[in-house]
């Protein structure tokens, strides 16, 4: 199991945003922002059979990456589950794919060596669109919060051991809304060393600033989770990508700070990795070969990258950086 000191030495991971929204192309809020009905929504998984996903190739282009953990998306908001459930028909293993992403990401990360982490939403648009009818109807309440904890509960039961349960999806709630330490106590019954951040609205092993570097204060464990261009999920028209000088200053600033950085990445809905995510990432891994212990080493690196500006000799070590 992942401690929290191997958490906080960790410094870089893998983030993977994946479901059936990649196969539209417009990101993982789609569902929502396009006001797509449900059942038209769930006719996607019908068609959703991602042949060229391949979790081994991903957990080895996050250790080629320099990355020593991932986290993978076993449901999104569009309650659309990557593994196989007792709770629903809505899932990889029942429908189209007839396979079990988690599992698979799972073992991929234990054969090399990675820790691993189970991203899963708390609000589910399938159960109720918004949560709406759970904040004004008291029965719709109870039975939202029961579904979310049995999703969670059968999660963890049937996946051992995980090293992190990364919850997201918080709102409409606040932390009496979600039972927070309710549920914290059931997750570590059933895994008692696992890592939580605190997106139900509780207490937390770690903090996770979204899209900047800013570390908690006081100082607790953290990590920044950050987009590879500007989206989570697959977007076909997002070509912002940032260059791996800008990965390497934001590893320095989180090492400067004692914190992680949880790069992410959006497959396609066929399961490939834009070719453009591989070139930055193995760019970025190539420089840490050299220079590993710039990472690890937290002087180092907030001398040699951020007091100078990221213009070191240094980079050059990891051959053209040519990514735009």
């Amino acid at each position: 199991m992942m401690t929290i000191e191997d958490f906080v030495r960790a410094r870089y991971g893998m983030f993977i945003h994946f479901g059936l929204y990649s196969m539209l192309g417009r990101g993982e809020w789609v569902m929502n922002r396009e006001e797509i009905p449900r059942a038209e929504y769930r006719s996607l998984a019908d068609r959703f059979q991602p042949e060229y996903f391949d979790a081994d190739a991903l957990a080895r282009l996050a250790v080629r990456s320099g990355m020593r953990y991932l986290v993978f998306t076993t449901m999104h908001h569009d309650g659309f589950r990557l593994y196989d459930s007792g709770l629903t028909d809505f899932c990889s293993t029942k429908t189209a794919a007839r396979r079990d992403f988690t599992a698979e990401i799972l073992a991929a990360c234990r054969k090399h060596g990675l820790k691993v982490g189970l991203y899963h939403s708390l609000n589910n648009w399938m159960d109720l669109p918004d949560g709406v009818d759970a904040l004004e109807n008291r029965a719709a309440y109870e039975q939202f919060i029961a579904n979310t904890f049995e999703r969670i509960r059968e999660l963890l039961t049937r996946y051992q051991p995980v090293d992190i349960l990364w919850y997201d999806g918080w709102w409409p709630f606040h932390a009496g809304g979600w039972r927070a330490a309710e549920l914290d106590r059931m997750v570590r019954t059933i895994q008692p060393g696992i890592l939580l951040n605190g997106r139900h609205g509780g207490e937390a092993d770690f903090a996770t600033p979204e899209q900047h570097l800013t570390a908690p204060d006081p100082w607790r464990p953290w990590e920044a989770c950050i987009t590879l261009n500007t989206s989570w999920g697959y977007h076909a028209g997002d070509h912002r990508w940032k260059h791996p000088r800008e990965i390497l200053s934001m590893l320095a600033t989180c090492a400067a700070r004692r914190g992680n950085l949880l790069l992410n990445i959006g497959p396609r809905g066929n399961g490939t990795v834009p070719e453009a995510t591989t070139e930055i990432l193995q760019q970025t891994g190539a420089w840490l070969d050299v220079n590993r212990e710039a990472l690890d080493d937290t002087d180092f690196f907030t001398y040699s990258l951020l007091e100078e500006g990221g213009h070191r000799s240094d980079w050059n070590h990891c051959g053209p950086l040519t990514a735009k």
